[in-house]
């Protein structure tokens, strides 16, 4: 059973019809990176449209306006012009067709109805961190992408961006690596530069990663990165927990960047993390921001996952931030999937070949069957995840016909 009554696609995208009866109509526009729509002029219907994932340019009455995460636009109907995605990721709109008026409460019950409607609408964003667990070889790097897209079906590949010279002291790069079995070279600069793509070469992968279906995206440790990383244009940057207070890179990204900025929340306090969330709201950023519960151990125990801050993150930040995630450095995959069910929507797991290869973030690491398994476990539960649209499903009324002893039931007995 599908969650709507009909589907077309369109040239901009695909539209699916959610629920009609008499005087109204429901329906998700779904609108392509970097695509726009039409909107012909309607004076004997009443159209609200709301924002509910994405950014958006809307033309009314020779106006353009921009609108964001839970946007509405009022009588819309009226307008003869564009709906367009400047962005690089899918723009989904709830469409609200009605004979008369509708008023705030009707649209905010819908929203909430239909704004997670299915796997459609919210599909759970997988996240695959190769990191730097590609050895500093290019060829081992363009081999994960082409398993992590083709075999694993995630959504997102990311890697890792450093300046050693710049994020490291004179003493930390001359120093010995802490756990020498795990080198790849006499010193921690050394092992550092060894394993570091330069811009070229991320170029490359960014590409490879388009080719091959999935997006490409990166973690930058220092200013100098994420100058380098904003300027390929990729659809998300990530700010690791270790970085996660360093002013200068939030001010860039912030003011420069126009895609989503993902940040961990790992080894954090609750002032630091409320001024991060705090300076995204002074910089109009709130729209784009991805916050991760994340524990910082590799690998974590699942006592000490804590998942349930994932709640208190959507409660104090839920209604204001673009999503809550869940980035873990876990065994298996059990804990990702009551993630999902506790509301996270972003999920970011390490990703290697082989979890003896040498190198600290093997062991946190899924193997290729292990990241297909929680993409494909992620994507069914998110399915199910979802409130009944009519009190009897149509498969439970030919069962009910067959099998239901009704019997009105006697208050007070």
């Amino acid at each position: 059973m599908t969650d709507y009554l009909q589907a077309t696609q369109e040239p901009w995208g695909r539209t699916e019809v959610l629920h009609q009866e008499e005087g109204i109509s429901i329906s998700m526009l779904t609108v392509g990176p970097r695509q726009a729509l039409c909107l012909a002029g309607d004076p004997e219907r009443h159209v609200q449209l709301v924002v509910l994932e994405g950014g958006a340019r809307f033309r009314q009455s020779g106006s353009m306006y921009r609108l964001a995460q839970d946007s509405e636009v009022r009588d819309a109907g009226q307008a003869d012009g564009l709906l367009a995605n400047e962005g690089n990721r899918p723009l989904r709109v709830l469409s609200i067709r009605s004979a008369q008026p509708v008023d705030e409460e009707t649209v905010l019950r819908f929203k909430k109805r239909y704004g997670r409607y299915s796997v459609h609408a919210s599909a759970p964003v997988v996240i695959c961190e190769i990191g730097c667990n590609h050895k500093g070889d290019m060829n081992i790097a363009l081999e994960m992408i082409r398993i992590a897209a083709e075999f694993c079906g995630v959504g997102v590949v990311k890697f890792q961006k450093r300046n050693n010279r710049e994020l490291l002291s004179d003493a930390e790069f001359t120093a010995p690596h802490p756990v020498p079995a795990n080198a790849y070279g006499e010193t921690y600069g050394a092992h550092r530069e060894y394993l570091e793509f330069d811009l070229s070469q991320h170029r490359v992968l960014k590409d490879w990663c388009e080719d091959c279906g999935v997006e490409y995206s990166t973690s930058v440790w220092d200013l100098s990165s994420a100058r380098e990383i904003a300027g390929l244009g990729p659809g998300m940057i990530k700010i690791p927990s270790a970085i996660n207070t360093n002013q200068r890179v939030l001010d860039f990204l912030f003011a420069e960047y126009g895609g989503e900025i993902h940040v961990s929340l790992g080894m954090t306090r609750r002032d630091e993390e409320k001024a991060l969330i705090d300076l995204a709201a002074r910089k109009d950023r709130l729209g784009d921001l991805v916050v991760y519960h994340c524990i910082s151990g590799y690998p974590v125990e699942n006592e000490d996952l804590f998942l349930l801050e994932i709640h208190r993150l959507i409660d104090s930040y839920g209604d204001s931030v673009k999503a809550v995630g869940f980035s873990g450095h876990h065994r298996g995959i059990a804990p990702d999937t009551a993630a999902l069910a506790l509301g996270a929507t972003h999920f970011e797991r390490h990703f290697t070949l082989d979890r003896t290869w040498k190198g600290t973030d093997h062991a946190a690491s899924l193997e290729p069957d292990g990241l297909r398994r929680l993409t494909r476990d992620l994507s069914n539960v998110a399915v199910a995840l979802k409130r009944k649209v009519v009190e009897i499903l149509p498969e439970e009324q030919v069962q009910r016909e067959k099998l239901k002893q009704v019997v009105d039931l006697v208050e007070g007995t």
